[in-house]
């Protein structure tokens, strides 16, 4: 089954790309929580953090947080949300692993 993400990372489908390397994928989510909200994808295919090898997971949250990082300093904030959601049962729609970060402040 070929997913929405697997569309944007073979650049069938349309993304608001923020990085990209051969591994991995970051990219502004369509229907954001918050301003800045975005996702990144490993370009090897897994269904989500019970499948995923160690050494991808491991790397996906690196970039994840320095990407966030970069973020919220762009954004002026203090802080975000880091989320990956894992089978239906946990909200996961897309079943092509992802973190999800939504940048965030005090109050939000």
């Amino acid at each position: 089954m070929e997913t929405i993400f697997q569309q944007i990372i073979d650049k069938k489908a349309d993304a608001k790309i923020l990085f990209e390397n051969k591994r991995v994928i970051a990219f502004y989510d369509i229907n954001p929580k918050a301003p800045g909200h975005f996702l990144v994808v490993p370009k090897v295919y897994s269904r989500n953090f019970k499948t995923i090898k160690e050494k991808d997971m491991l790397y996906l949250i690196k970039i994840a947080r320095k990407l966030a990082l970069k973020e919220i300093k762009k954004l002026n904030v203090d802080g975000f949300r880091l989320i990956v959601n894992n089978e239906a049962s946990a909200k996961q729609v897309v079943f092509h692993t992802h973190v999800h970060i939504i940048p965030s402040e005090k109050g939000m």
